[in-house]
């Protein structure tokens, strides 16, 4: 019995240390809609509010066909992408760009691709969407662009 009070001890610690390495991340989900559609391919990006602001390393997550995403943060020690974001507070942006899916032709004389929402969210500075990321699951609901 004292084994198994120790096995569990030793995974609600492995849990609590987050994403891996010493990187602390929380799984954080939602959902986006254009309108009343799920606008397949926005992709999510969360920048740090009043921070340390390292590009390479803001949770971001692409929209699915349904609407919902789920946000993943590069943890640069391990060189890996991992489930979640560090709890924190978030200004948080969108762009939506023509997806190219593995396998389609591209075309080399093709224009580059142009923001399908137009830039109107793709400065944290203008963003009017702020998010809090507690030590917790977060669930960030509909967030809804014109």
């Amino acid at each position: 019995m004292r084994r198994m009070g120790l096995l569990t001890l030793g995974l609600a610690l492995a849990a609590s240390v987050g994403c891996s390495g010493g990187l602390k991340c929380v799984p954080v989900t939602g959902s986006v809609k254009v309108g009343e559609k799920a606008p397949e391919g926005v992709l999510v990006t969360l920048v740090p509010s009043g921070g340390k602001d390292d590009p390479t390393a803001r949770p971001t997550g692409i929209v699915n066909a349904d609407g919902t995403f789920a946000l993943s943060t590069y943890d640069a020690a391990n060189r890996a992408a991992v489930k979640g974001a560090p709890p924190g507070t978030y200004k948080v942006i969108f762009t939506w760009y023509p997806l190219h899916r593995p396998g389609e032709p591209s075309d080399p004389s093709a224009k580059p691709s142009v923001d399908k929402l137009g830039g109107r969210y793709a400065d944290p500075e203008r963003s009017t969407f702020e998010v809090t990321i507690k030590d917790e699951p977060t669930e960030l609901g509909v967030i809804r662009l014109k």
